[in-house]
């Protein structure tokens, strides 16, 4: 039986360390023409309305779950080094959640048998979902362009005669949960200490020729603006996310340059011991954090191998010795990276890859059965639809509200439902309502130009002319339809007019 080639979707949420940015770019010349490979962006998938008919999701944050039988892999981004999920002492989301998600994972890939252990104690999985595999983005590391990819981004540094230092704390606050505060830490500079002499720390690198790369993690990058400025300095340079997108890089494209790395509670050490370069820890407020996010793995000293610095005096000293003794806790670095990796090369996009390839051939029947599942079950759905549309026609306003209803038992809302729901409201004459339900159906399907313009009729009916004319020039430029194209105009010249 012929069938069309089969569709992988990955996700790509940042430059900062993405496992699918370097999964993607390792696809062989046979997987691509053999399947369907697309990379989205974030805004990419939000904006993408066919993207519930892909049979393959990989994802790295959980950024998508389809309400159907699809073929799931999950990568993750990063090794779970500190509580998570059910591990969280703040966790928000139930356990039933989270073992809904991620049972829903055909495959895990693994750093090794340690973390699927810490992984599993997080999501409450089985262990027939791991597969040990190491993880993309760290055969990044072992490329012989990170520095070239540094000078390319910073060209005044000195590559030639001078040290590079990245400074990686983990985050502690973010923009998508601000009331969840992580730790103690002090955020009246960077690294968290009680008191910082930022000219002093200037010219401790100017004097010892260092670079210091600060690059903080992308949900805290915001919060620190002020502070970062005030780091004025050739020797210290600052590294975001934007910045590495603008020039098509990812994290891991330059992380291999650093001859040392400074962090706090970041996983990201775990991934750069794959180097057997120094790794100084910041543990500044480690108590606290141990309070509230809480460590899978403990004692902090004996999983953290490296000196600790809890002042700007011990910071310097300590850097000061890792510049002449960069064997200083190399024992301690090899037990870690023993336990955390079971593989230190640079193929484990192959080797996921031909997992990947294999999951799919042994699975393609199931697939095919899906796929028929799916746009039957498509095709039922818009029958449906189109009869509550009938009603909403003919004026039966308490039938259409009750099919909908019950087509919400069985079904997710999609955006045709929120639209009649709506209309729905309107024909109650609750034009805020209607608006209201357009305006939750456009946060979850934006890419959805009939909702928007839905708006802009209900606000054109009530009198709101210059949101109606906002929400209609907004459709337009989101149109697909040459009919609500062609209405749109009509209705912008019209309103522009004032006719």
């Amino acid at each position: 039986m012929y069938m069309d080639k089969i569709k992988i979707t990955m996700f790509h949420l940042s430059s900062s360390g993405s496992n699918n940015y370097y999964l993607y770019h390792a696809a062989t010349k046979e997987l691509l023409a053999k399947y369907e490979i697309e990379l989205l962006t974030d805004r990419q998938a939000l904006y993408n309305r066919y993207i519930d008919h892909s049979d393959v999701y990989i994802t790295t944050h959980g950024e998508y779950s389809s309400n159907y039988d699809k073929i799931n892999i999950d990568m993750w981004h990063g090794f779970p080094l500190k509580g998570m999920a059910k591990m969280d002492k703040q966790e928000e989301i139930s356990d039933t959640h989270i073992h809904e998600h991620w049972a829903k994972m055909d495959m895990i890939m693994s750093y090794s048998s340690l973390y699927n252990t810490a992984m599993n104690a997080c999501n409450g999985g089985n262990i027939s979902q791991y597969r040990i595999t190491g993880l993309p983005r760290n055969d990044a590391l072992f490329s012989p362009h990170s520095k070239k990819n540094l000078e390319n981004l910073f060209p005044k540094i000195n590559m030639d005669t001078g040290s590079v230092i990245f400074f990686m704390p983990t985050f502690r606050k973010s923009f998508v949960t601000p009331d969840k505060l992580e730790g103690g830490k002090n955020f009246s500079n960077i690294f968290g200490f009680s008191e910082m002499h930022q000219q002093n720390f200037i010219e401790f690198l100017e004097e010892n020729d260092i670079t210091l790369v600060v690059k903080l993690h992308p949900f805290e990058e915001k919060y620190f603006t002020e502070e970062l400025n005030a780091l004025s300095s050739e020797h210290i340079i600052i590294l975001n996310d934007n910045l590495l997108s603008k020039n098509g890089m990812d994290l891991y494209d330059i992380l291999g340059s650093a001859d040392i790395l400074i962090t706090d509670y970041s996983s990201v050490y775990i991934d750069y011991l794959l180097l057997e370069r120094p790794i100084l820890f910041l543990p500044t407020d480690l108590e606290e954090y141990k309070g509230n996010r809480g460590f899978l793995f403990e004692p902090y000293d004996f999983w953290t191998p490296g000196p600790k610095a809890t002042t700007q005096h011990e910071l310097q000293d300590t850097i000061s010795r890792f510049l002449v003794e960069p064997d200083w806790y190399k024992q301690e670095r090899s037990t870690i990276l023993t336990l955390c990796h079971k593989y230190q090369d640079h193929h484990s996009a192959s080797r996921i890859w031909e997992l990947v390839d294999q999951y799919i051939e042994e699975h393609r029947d199931v697939i095919q059965q899906n796929r028929e599942i799916f746009y039957k079950h498509k095709q039922l759905q818009s029958q449906i639809k189109a009869k509550i549309n009938e009603m909403i026609e003919l004026g039966q306003i308490a039938q259409a509200n009750q099919a909908i209803q019950q087509y919400l038992e069985d079904n997710a809302a999609d955006s045709e439902i929120y639209a009649m729901n709506g209309m729905l409201h309107l024909l109650n004459n609750n034009p805020q309502e209607a608006i209201e339900t357009f305006e939750i159906g456009h946060r979850a399907f934006p890419w959805d130009e009939d909702l928007i313009y839905n708006m802009g009729y209900v606000y054109e009916w009530i009198g709101d002319k210059t949101s109606a004319l906002t929400h209609y020039q907004k459709a337009l430029d989101q149109s697909t339809q040459p009919k609500l194209t062609s209405l749109l105009l009509e209705k912008l010249s019209t309103l522009s007019s004032g006719s």
